[in-house]
């Protein structure tokens, strides 16, 4: 399940250590995200990526799914411990304020 979800974000393609891509992170699930960039990337391409929030800090190793004309899928590859926690709060955060808005009267 993927949420909505409004971070900056960098990605640094693999072989390309220079290369540091700024993003904007629109969704995000537990296995991966989608990137609003202009950066173009080809399916497959690993890359590292950093997500930042309020303080607070994601990194992971992840390839390319898809690319789109407004952005990159990523499908995240190794996440380490302490950064799944980061993910699985923010998951829970994003789900909590999707249930609030279920439940305001339109």
């Amino acid at each position: 399940m993927r949420f909505s979800f409004n971070a900056d974000a960098e990605i640094v393609p693999e072989n390309a250590p220079n290369a540091v891509l700024p993003a904007r992170v629109t969704e995000l699930s537990l296995q991966g995200c989608f990137l609003e960039t202009a950066a173009s990337l080809e399916e497959k391409r690993q890359v590292s990526l950093k997500i930042c929030d309020a303080g607070e800090s994601f990194e992971a190793e992840a390839i390319v799914l898809y690319s789109r004309p407004s952005g990159l899928g990523l499908l995240f590859r190794d996440v380490k411990p302490r950064h799944r926690d980061t993910l699985q709060t923010w998951i829970l955060k994003a789900l909590d304020r999707q249930l609030e808005l279920q439940q305001i009267p339109g």
